[in-house]
């Protein structure tokens, strides 16, 4: 019985650390430089330059810009009152040192939070949680692009997603990201010239299919689950935008080239060369 005991405290322990690191992944990521097929790819920060500090914070974004990202990712929901902020999880628990989840809590109990964990919180330790204006007027004034992924669930009409991106002049440099196919249609109804894309952790023709209808329209993958298939062959002769996620290594960023992606999102990858020149 002591055995089993024994063996049961040390899977829970494995567990719970394996768990903590797929949630905190940008916590173990240690940043790589020169890697030269950064050059020939366009790079997308995870979350800001999450390996160097706390995710999907102002200081991760400053960061990103300053190491020549051309696109900057971050996660937005939808407060109780109808606002949009920047968070990966349904809940603030994780980083914050509140609790509760992000649709049962007003923007003004949001904004008391402060961020408690992350890559250099104690270099950073004064950040709070951004409302989706303070992501892009950080990202635009660093000169680069934001990627937006939506994580609210439900059915929302996005005018005033739309609204501020055309307010900072952006919809044909923007991306949007989603696994809710019917969001990107109704964003699609309201701006035709706006880059989209399709997540998934692997391609499906039904993403293909979706993409071609909606225009404009690329797929998002995990790159650890994609494999050299017909789908791929097909995604690459079509010309269809293809990203994948999260790609720390460079061996995931040779298997990704070889995939025919044309953009990586990495925690810890930083471009050679400044990608904002280019834009």
């Amino acid at each position: 019985m002591l055995f089993i005991a024994s063996f049961a405290i040390v899977g829970l322990i494995t567990y719970r650390k394996i768990k903590d690191y797929f949630e905190n992944a940008s916590e173990y990521a240690k940043i790589k430089e020169g890697v030269a097929l950064t050059d020939e790819m366009l790079m997308i920060a995870h979350r800001g330059l999450s390996a160097v500090a706390p995710e999907n914070t102002l200081a991760a974004f400053r960061l990103a810009t300053e190491a020549g990202f051309r696109y900057v990712e971050t996660d937005i929901r939808r407060t109780k009152d109808g606002h949009w902020v920047v968070m990966h999880d349904a809940t603030v628990d994780r980083m914050t040192d509140g609790s509760g989840a992000i649709a049962d809590l007003t923007l003004e109990q949001i904004q008391k939070l402060k961020i408690t964990r992350g890559s250099g919180i104690e270099t950073y330790p004064d950040e709070h949680v951004p409302t989706l204006n303070e992501y892009l007027k950080e990202v635009i004034e660093g000169g680069s692009y934001p990627v937006i992924e939506i994580k609210a669930k439900g059915v929302f009409d996005f005018k005033d997603l739309v609204y501020l991106l055309r307010e900072y002049n952006i919809t044909e440099k923007a991306v949007v990201i989603d696994y809710d196919i019917d969001h990107l249609r109704t964003i699609r109804k309201l701006c035709p010239e706006l880059q989209m894309q399709i997540l998934g952790h692997f391609v499906k023709r039904k993403f293909i299919d979706a993409a071609e209808e909606i225009g404009n329209c690329g797929f998002d993958g995990m790159q650890n689950l994609q494999r050299n298939n017909a789908l791929c062959r097909e995604i690459r002769e079509k010309g269809i935008p293809f990203n994948m996620w999260t790609v720390d290594s460079e061996a995931a960023l040779k298997k990704i080239k070889a995939l025919g992606a044309t953009m990586a999102t990495t925690n810890c990858l930083k471009p050679i060369h400044n990608q904002k020149e280019n834009a």
